[in-house]
C-alpha cells in the first residue's frame, strides 16, 4: 500500500511539475483570443462574432498543421527514454523542415477559404470584416508553427518553462498592441479589426524568433548537436517518422475542432447575436480547456518516456495520473461555470441579449468539461505511446457522426435552436471520452515496443 502510494506520489509531483509550465503557456495562447475578443467587443456584438468567426476558419484550416507537429515531443521524449538524447536533434531538424513546407500548403488553403468564404453563409457584414481579418493574420503562420516546433522540442524533452515564458510575454505583446492598434492608442493609427490581425502576427513572430533563439544558444541543445553530428546516423531524416504519428494527430485535432467550428458556423445562421453569444462562451470555454491541455501534454511526455524505457507499468502509471488530476480539476471548472454564468459574458459586452445567451451556454459548457478533458487527457497518452490511428476513427465516429449530425438535428430539426448545438457537443465528447479511455487501457495491455 505504502510503495503504491509512493509510486502514485511521484508520478503526480512529476505531472504538476510538467503540467504547471505548459498550463501557463497553453492560458498564454488561448488568452490571446480572449483578450482579442475583449478588446474588440468594444466595437459592438457584430465585431466580436466576426473576429470569432475569422479565428474559427483560420483554425478550421490550420490546426492540422500544428497537429502534425504535436508528434514531435513524444518523439523526443522518446529518445530520452531510450537515453540516445541526440536522436532530439534530428527531429528538431526534421520538424522544422515540415514546418516550412506545411505553412506554404496552409497558406494556399487560406487564399482559396478566404476567396470562397461565403460557403460559410454568413451575414454580408460578417464575411467583409472576416476577410480583412484572415488577409492580415495568414502571414503569420508560419511563425506559428515555427514556434510550436520549438516550443514541443523543449517540452519533449522536459524542459517546459520556457515556452512558458515566451508565451506569456507574447501575450503581453498582444495585448499592449491590440490596444495601440485596435483604437489607435499611443500614435498608432486605430485600424479596427485589421489591428486585432496585426497584433497577433507581431506577437507570433517574435515568439517564433525568440524560441528558435533560446534554442539555438541553449548549452543542452548545444551538446546534443555535437553528439548527433557525431552519430553515425547524423545524417537519417526523421521527417517518416513524424509524419507517421503527426498526420493521425493532426488529423485527430482537426476532426474535433472542425466539429466545433461547424457549430460555430450553425450558430451563426441563427443570427449574429446568437454568433456572438456562441463566441463568448466557446472563447471561456477554451480558456479552462488550455488548462486540461497542459496535464494531457504532460501525459503525453511522461508515457512518452515510458514508452522509450520500455516501461509497461510506467505508461499505466502515469495514465491513471493524468486521469485522475484531469477529473477534478474538470470538477472545479464545472462548479465555476455554473456560479459564474451570468458574471463571465459581461466582461465581453453590455449587449443584454447576447449576455443572456452566453449565460445559457455556459450551463452546457458545465457539463461538458468533464468529456472534454477526459477524452485530450486519454489522446494525449496514447500519443505519447504513439498510438494514432485508432484516436482518429474514434474521433471521426464521436465528432462526424454524432456530434455535428446531433447538434444540427437538435438545434434545426427538433427546434432546441442554439441549445440544440451545444447539446451535441456534449454527446459527442461524452463518446470519445468513452472510446478513448477504453483504447488507452487496452493498449497498455498489449503494447508493442519499436524503435524509433
Amino acid at each position: 500500500m505504502n510503495s503504491t502510494y509512493t509510486i502514485y506520489h511521484k508520478s503526480l509531483k512529476k505531472v504538476l511539475q510538467l503540467a504547471l509550465p505548459i498550463i501557463a503557456g497553453q492560458l498564454g495562447q488561448v488568452l490571446m483570443g480572449f483578450f482579442d475578443t475583449i478588446q474588440i467587443g468594444g466595437m459592438g456584438a457584430v465585431y466580436i462574432a466576426a473576429s470569432g468567426f475569422a479565428n474559427t476558419v483560420y483554425w478550421l484550416t490550420n490546426l492540422l498543421g500544428l497537429g502534425i507537429l504535436f508528434a514531435v515531443s513524444p518523439l523526443v521524449s522518446e529518445a530520452f527514454g531510450e537515453k540516445k538524447e541526440w536522436k532530439a536533434i534530428g527531429v528538431l531538424r526534421s520538424a522544422l523542415k515540415i514546418s516550412l513546407l506545411v505553412s506554404l500548403v496552409l497558406f494556399a488553403i487560406m487564399l482559396l477559404a478566404i476567396n470562397y468564404i461565403e460557403l460559410f453563409r454568413q451575414t454580408e457584414q460578417i464575411n467583409e470584416l472576416s476577410i480583412r481579418y484572415l488577409n492580415i493574420v495568414n502571414y503569420s503562420t508560419i511563425f506559428i508553427l515555427l514556434f510550436t516546433t520549438g516550443k514541443q522540442f523543449l517540452d519533449g524533452m522536459g524542459r517546459t518553462i520556457p515556452g512558458m515564458l515566451i508565451t506569456l510575454a507574447g501575450l503581453a505583446l498582444n495585448v499592449f498592441l491590440n490596444w495601440a492598434l485596435i483604437y489607435g492608442h499611443a500614435g498608432f493609427p486605430a485600424m479596427g479589426i485589421e489591428g486585432a490581425a496585426l497584433a497577433t502576427g507581431i506577437a507570433r513572430i517574435a515568439m517564433a524568433v525568440a524560441i528558435l533563439v533560446y534554442i539555438w544558444r541553449d548549452q543542452q541543445t548545444i551538446t546534443l548537436r555535437k553528439l548527433f553530428g557525431q552519430h553515425s546516423e547524423a545524417q537519417k531524416s526523421y521527417i517518416l517518422p513524424i509524419l507517421k504519428i503527426g498526420i493521425p494527430s493532426g488529423l485527430q485535432f482537426f476532426m474535433e475542432v472542425a466539429a466545433f467550428s461547424s457549430g460555430q458556423i450553425m450558430s451563426g445562421w441563427l443570427g449574429e447575436k446568437y454568433l456572438a453569444a456562441h463566441q463568448i462562451a466557446i472563447n471561456l470555454a477554451s480558456v479552462t480547456f488550455m488548462v486540461l491541455m497542459g496535464f494531457a501534454a504532460a501525459g503525453t511526455i511522461m508515457t512518452g518516456y515510458a514508452f522509450g524505457a520500455r516501461d509497461r507499468t510506467g505508461i499505466r502509471i502515469a495514465g491513471n495520473t493524468v486521469f485522475l488530476i484531469t477529473l477534478l480539476v474538470e470538477i472545479i471548472f464545472a462548479g465555476l461555470f455554473f456560479s459564474c454564468h451570468q458574471f463571465f459574458p459581461a466582461l465581453y459586452t453590455a449587449d443584454a441579449e447576447v449576455i443572456r445567451l452566453a449565460s445559457s451556454l455556459l450551463i452546457f459548457a458545465a457539463f461538458f468539461q468533464i468529456s472534454d478533458g477526459l477524452q485530450a487527457a486519454a489522446a494525449g497518452a496514447l500519443r505519447g505511446m504513439q498510438d494514432v490511428r485508432i484516436p482518429v476513427l474514434i474521433a471521426f465516429v464521436s465528432y462526424w457522426l454524432v456530434m455535428i449530425p446531433g447538434s444540427y438535428w437538435l438545434a434545426f430539426k427538433l427546434n432546441l435552436g442554439i441549445n440544440g448545438l451545444w447539446i451535441g457537443f456534449i454527446g459527442g465528447l461524452s463518446v470519445a471520452a468513452m472510446l478513448l479511455l477504453i483504447r488507452f487501457y487496452r493498449k497498455v495491455k498489449t503494447i508493442e515496443f519499436t524503435e524509433l
